[in-house]
């Protein structure tokens, strides 16, 4: 199972949401590229990277600056790294893919538009996560900010695409350091049939632990990495050595 780092980027910098809410963001860095930096120098192997801006329809160019540096760092580290936020086109993913990140991470249009997110998928060879961020069991979307279909409506349809995976967070855990939905991801697992990557609420070793057990593919993990509440080189080495 993979521990991946996640860097938000709204205005240019480096935050973390609390449960999504724009007006509640907390910056840990001005440059997003140096927090990329300090995690790829701890042993990440895969980044998870959003542009809040443009996942809420409002892009700043500083942002998508800032997430574009981070690629071309994971390019030239041979590192891996997943993009998201305001990818609702094909020629939008095939851009990331051939700046150099691994994965897209589709949000809104997986939701709202299939007819277009199944294009995307099919461009991109399958180099396709799809964000499923719930509330309550339906599905948000637009930076978080509408409701979209139930979930599990979502995840059996999705079954069919041709994507690497989805992407799980509970949208009511994010930014709160309170544990993982661990029935969310064996209820998920069961319906896609495919890899699910766990994010929301993860604030310890035990909690990469229980999501590792559950049977994640890899767990995305954010605050809890800024505030110290987990050492990632520790976090790589306990997976590497469970006991």
């Amino acid at each position: 199972m993979l521990v991946i780092p996640a860097i938000d980027v709204l205005g240019g910098r480096c935050v973390r949401l609390r449960q999504g809410e724009f007006a509640d963001a907390t910056v840990y860095d001005d440059d997003p590229a140096s927090a990329a930096q300090r995690f790829l120098d701890a042993g990440a192997v895969r980044l998870h990277v959003v542009d809040l801006d443009a996942a809420r329809g409002v892009p700043l160019t500083q942002s998508a600056d800032a997430v574009g540096r981070i690629v071309a760092l994971c390019r030239d580290a041979q590192r891996d790294v997943q993009v998201g936020g305001g990818v609702r086109s094909v020629n939008g993913a095939l851009g990331w893919l051939r700046a150099g990140a691994t994965l897209v991470v589709l949000g809104s249009v997986a939701v709202r538009d299939p007819d277009t997110a199944t294009a995307i998928c099919a461009a991109a060879d399958g180099r396709v996560l799809l964000g499923l961020d719930v509330r309550a069991g339906v599905a948000r979307v637009q930076g978080w900010t509408e409701d979209g279909l139930t979930a599990s409506e979502l995840v059996t349809t999705w079954r069919a695409w041709r994507a690497a995976g989805i992407v799980y967070t509970d949208t009511t855990r994010d930014g709160l350091m309170i544990g993982p939905d661990l029935e969310g991801l064996r209820t998920y697992r069961e319906l896609y049939r495919g890899a699910v990557y766990m994010s929301g609420g993860i604030s310890s070793l035990a909690d990469i632990a229980a999501c590792a057990d559950g049977g994640a593919a890899g767990v995305v993990v954010g605050k809890a990495l800024y505030e110290g509440r987990i050492d990632l080189a520790a976090a790589l080495l306990a997976l590497e050595n469970p006991s």
